[in-house]
């Protein structure tokens, strides 16, 4: 019998390692091979001593093998950075290499799989196209909603993803738990909100780091394609300040995130329109009811939201701390499509929803799927407390079904397989 393989692309270096192990916990008959273009990436992979692909991390080309046919609309749907829609959409030549690496890579190796870790870097929607187009199942990676779970999908994660698309909330509320199962989930809930982070084990043999080189070199191009940070949000404060007796919450997301980039129909990521919209639904509902928005730690360098603070000075506004301190006395959660939409079935507390995510149905949270919409879908998530019964399913059901219990920072044997068993399972029976 001939050995499968499982591609692995274009991993990025914070994953480069943990993928190397998972690929080294691969059932007998099973290889990985590693497709990578970051310089740190590189380095790591031969440090480990993993065979990478391709020869060279870049390239030109006029164009690309005219046997292979492109959605290009289709794969700037996909992106997250605009200077990849841009390589796209310009037909330029770094694109037009990459897509031959990457059909002669897939030609190689006949891999029984490919690896996506998110699915919307360049790399990763070219490959997406080109493994359909083989039939090639492919497995789409990201962080779990849970902690210590990880999203495994065939069509995606997060809005793309096909998690509870073939269940029925009916059929999540009526499946049956054990009482170590409830237990298990019980436990690691409880340990969620009183800030205990879940058990991790490091690699065996320590960390590897990149070579002193692939450091300077990635600086390097980091310089070039980073956005200058902003001297701003001066007006936001750091810390908690005193919460009001009752308040509708909204966390920010991260500006440039593929989730608001591609799964936010309504605003996409215009948060200061979303922001004044919430306001004046908050303020049509009950005048005395209260909005604190928090801003995202990532993006508190990248985008300035003084502006929006003299605009509307009633809203209270929180640059920093504990979301879950936040959570807790939160009356209402308002999510674009975050984790935090998932944190809050956690706290017990109504969701409501302003973009897409794969838990955004109607029963579970509050989706506002028009923006005329917003007042009607508050007022009514404030009008009540949710279906606690539901919501304790849904999340067993994300723990035991839907996610794999692992993470990308716990190099446990039990959490390596689990990743490796979940790939090997969805390349046999791709769903």
């Amino acid at each position: 019998m001939s050995t499968k393989v499982i591609a692995f692309i274009d991993p990025g270096p914070n994953l480069t390692q943990y993928l190397a192990a998972v690929g080294a916990r691969l059932p007998a008959g099973y290889r990985p091979a590693y497709f990578a273009l970051r310089v740190k990436s590189r380095s790591l992979l031969r440090r480990l001593g993993r065979p990478m692909h391709p020869q060279h991390r870049t390239g030109k080309a006029t164009h690309w093998p005219s046997h292979i046919e492109l959605d290009q609309d289709g794969l700037i749907a996909r992106l997250r950075k605009a200077s990849d829609k841009t390589l796209v959409a310009q037909t330029a030549a770094e694109f037009c290499w990459l897509v031959g690496a990457l059909d002669a890579f897939l030609n190689e190796i006949e891999p029984a799989g490919v690896f996506l870790w998110n699915g919307s870097g360049l790399a990763a929607v070219i490959t997406e196209q080109l493994a359909r187009a083989r039939n090639i199942p492919l497995i789409f990676g990201e962080n779990g909603y849970l902690p210590g779970t990880l999203q495994l999908d065939p069509r995606g994660v997060n809005a793309f993803s096909g998690i509870g698309r073939d269940v029925s909330l009916d059929e999540i509320r009526a499946r049956s738990y054990n009482d170590a199962q409830s237990q298990a989930l019980d436990r690691l809930l409880d340990d969620y909100r009183a800030g205990k982070a879940p058990k991790r084990m490091p690699p065996r043999g320590g960390r590897v780091r990149p070579s002193p080189l692939a450091y300077l070199v990635q600086a390097w191009e980091d310089l070039h394609e980073r956005e200058p940070s902003l001297d701003g949000n001066r007006l936001i404060p750091r810390e908690i300040p005193p919460l009001p007796e009752r308040f509708v919450f909204f966390p920010l997301q991260v500006r440039s995130d593929s989730q608001l980039t591609i799964h936010s129909p309504l605003y996409g990521n215009r948060l200061d329109e979303a922001i004044a919209d919430l306001y004046a639904a908050v303020q049509e509902i009950d005048p005395q009811l209260k909005l604190v928005v928090k801003l995202h730690p990532a993006d508190l360098g990248k985008s300035d939201y003084d502006p929006v603070v003299r605009r509307l000075p009633d809203i209270l506004w929180i640059g920093g701390g504990d979301v879950r301190t936040i959570l807790e006395r939160a009356a209402c959660v308002v999510t674009i499509n975050s984790t935090v939409g998932i944190e809050g079935m956690i706290y017990g507390k109504p969701v409501v929803t302003l973009g897409d995510n794969f838990y955004v149905r109607e029963g579970l949270v509050h989706p506002v799927r028009d923006r005329s919409e917003l007042v009607e879908r508050l007022r009514a998530a404030l009008s009540g407390p949710p279906d606690t019964e539901l919501t304790q399913q849904y999340l067993r059901y994300l723990y035991f079904h839907a996610f794999v219990r692992a993470h990308w920072r716990d190099y446990a044997e039990a959490s390596l397989d689990a990743i490796a068993a979940r790939i090997v399972e969805m390349t046999a029976t791709p769903r």
